[in-house]
């Protein structure tokens, strides 16, 4: 009785091409419930609707101060 021959048969691309479109996918999810989660503090609510105020990304504000001498030039 003859023994089988094994022959090594490398993956088919296509089970290799949804390993990786899942891994992405996974990948996607995850960076999105951590990004989530991360900027919850940064949500407010108001009567106008949702806001994202992040602090970084905010202008800041402009305070005027006098100028040095009382902020009249003097020729």
């Amino acid at each position: 009785m003859e023994r089988p021959v094994r022959i090594y048969r490398s993956r088919k691309p296509v089970k290799t091409a949804f390993t990786v479109l899942f891994a992405l996918l996974a990948v996607l999810i995850v960076l999105a419930v951590a990004i989530f989660f991360g900027f919850k503090r940064y949500i407010v609510y108001t009567s106008e609707g949702v806001k994202l105020e992040v602090p970084w990304l905010s202008e800041p504000a402009q305070t005027e101060s006098p100028a040095p001498g009382g902020g009249e030039e003097t020729p």
